[in-house]
């Protein structure tokens, strides 16, 4: 997976974040990299048991408290960079936005049937979170976007990062609704959103992917069990 991500980013550009085993993470070859020992970020039903990445923000932020870095590009292990100029694609696409987040698949679920909203709605100390820390006329917004990868300008990240998750919210709903309420330009990438599914492992599609103008792909497990 390393060997992949060095043909298109700088190695020293690469922060590895493992919640996997302490034997793992210290076998990595890979002097960038942290521990996250949190039991939220290692679920199995991810919906339900509310998966989160604060504890990965969290750290991350730390690790970037010293360094120059203007924008954060966070994924998961399956999902690939295919543009060789991907991260530059990604900057540009901030700046035209005006955004201080991009997501995958985002939208506006408030208001709607969308399952992770009505789940989260029906307890009352959800949307009395978003009017205590809100910056917006209206409190009641709620985003939802693939946990997949995003795209962040610094100050966005490490504000995302500095509050502490009041009960669980699933990653999902979480990160794009934070960032909303707090203030900053949220996002999507409508043109991308086809290269990044939720299910199945797409290695197969990955040159036609690549043809067809997509940045990232995802997921892509095979490669990395092989």
């Amino acid at each position: 997976m390393l060997e992949w991500w060095r043909r298109h980013v700088a190695a020293e550009d690469i922060l590895l974040a493992c919640g996997g085993s302490e034997a793992d993470f210290r076998a990595m070859e890979h002097s960038q990299k942290i521990f996250v020992n949190d039991p939220r970020l290692r679920t199995r039903d991810h919906q339900r048991e509310f998966q989160s990445y604060t504890a990965i923000f969290r750290a991350a932020s730390a690790w970037l408290r010293d360094r120059p870095y203007e924008c954060v590009h966070f994924c998961e292990y399956d999902q690939l960079p295919l543009a060789a100029d991907f991260n530059e694609r990604q900057m540009a696409r901030l700046d035209a936005e005006r955004a201080d987040l991009l997501g995958y698949r985002m939208l506006r679920v408030d208001g709607t049937s969308h399952p992770h909203y009505l789940y989260h709605a029906s307890n009352p100390r959800f949307c009395e979170f978003w009017k205590s820390i809100s910056r917006r006329t209206d409190p009641s917004v709620v985003m939802s976007m693939f946990g997949t990868g995003s795209v962040w300008k610094r100050e966005a990240f490490d504000a995302v990062a500095a509050i502490t998750e009041p009960f669980p919210i699933y990653v999902e709903i979480y990160l794009p609704t934070l960032a909303h309420h707090l203030g900053f330009r949220v996002r999507p990438l409508p043109d991308q959103d086809r290269f990044v599914d939720n299910l199945g492992d797409l290695e197969g599609t990955i040159e036609e992917a690549r043809r067809a103008g997509a940045w990232v792909v995802h997921p892509v497990k095979g490669m990395w069990n092989a």
